[in-house]
């Protein structure tokens, strides 16, 4: 017998497991944990590497961590949404454009009804797929178009090729 999705830990009964506004800063805090895991364990298990993770002290670079390995530095900006999410495109800020190997990892979230775990799944950007600079503009608009693959979402594989 099917258990009703209602009574399921993580089904459409619990709003923790839906996108919720005022909840934003600490799931996006979750997910930016969880990408660090995935793109960890990918590179020690499969690629055999170790990657380096640093994270600003203060807020004001444009990015939220820099990632360096085989002699790649990238400083890389989240941004992560629920996947039920409408909106498609981000506000980005310009100082992102004055690092030398600046990206931006648009993470799509769903819970697992069953299991309560977060899937994630990835859309990528870098400098060459963004809008020529606007002199003094404090920030720019990335739409859907901005992102790698389009349509549809790159696994860990394939962000970390991408990445690093």
């Amino acid at each position: 017998m099917a258990m009703d999705p209602m009574e399921l830990p993580c089904g459409p009964g619990n709003p923790f497991a839906r996108g919720r506004f005022e909840d934003s800063r600490y799931v996006e805090s979750m997910m930016e944990h969880r990408f660090l895991s995935d793109v960890l364990q990918y590179c020690w298990f499969i690629e055999n590497r170790r990657v380096e993770v640093m994270r600003p002290e203060v807020d004001g670079g444009g990015y939220d961590l820099v990632l360096q390995a085989n002699g790649r530095i990238r400083h890389i900006q989240l941004k992560s949404r629920w996947q039920e999410g409408r909106n498609r495109s981000l506000k980005i800020n310009s100082r992102l454009r004055e690092h030398p190997d600046p990206c931006i990892v648009w993470i799509f979230w769903e819970v697992d009804p069953a299991t309560c775990e977060a899937r994630l799944r990835y859309r990528y950007s870098e400098r060459a797929n963004w809008p020529q600079p606007v002199p003094g503009e404090t920030s720019f608009l990335l739409k859907w178009a901005n992102f790698l693959p389009s349509p549809g979402y790159v696994d860990i594989s394939a962000l970390v090729a991408q990445l690093l």
